[in-house]
């Protein structure tokens, strides 16, 4: 058998490249789930008792990690509910003060 011939048979019992792994798929899948089910809880606990906010951040950090878009929504969002917190803690520390 030549170089070639060795080579040809090579290539035909190569399997063919298999697409994304199908553990990966699959947390992909269960990962959306479980945060598009947490932000939703988070809507519902917005008008029903619960940490409805917490909850859809937490929802939204979840699809971060999957998802690139979901985790710069995400770091915004968080970015933005810190300088709220911030502002109103700076604001009831001053009423406090006599």
């Amino acid at each position: 058998m030549t170089g070639s011939e060795r080579a040809e048979s090579d290539a035909e019992a190569a399997p063919a490249p298999a697409g994304p792994a199908p553990v990966r798929l699959l947390r992909k899948i269960a990962v959306t789930i479980v945060g598009v089910g947490l932000m939703v809880a988070g809507v519902a606990m917005l008008v029903l008792p619960g940490p409805g906010i917490v909850s859809i951040l937490a929802g939204l950090g979840l699809l971060g990690t999957e998802f690139p878009r979901a985790r710069r929504l995400s770091q915004r969002l968080n970015t933005y509910a810190r300088s709220a917190w911030h502002w109103i803690r700076t604001k009831t520390a001053r009423n406090r003060a006599p």
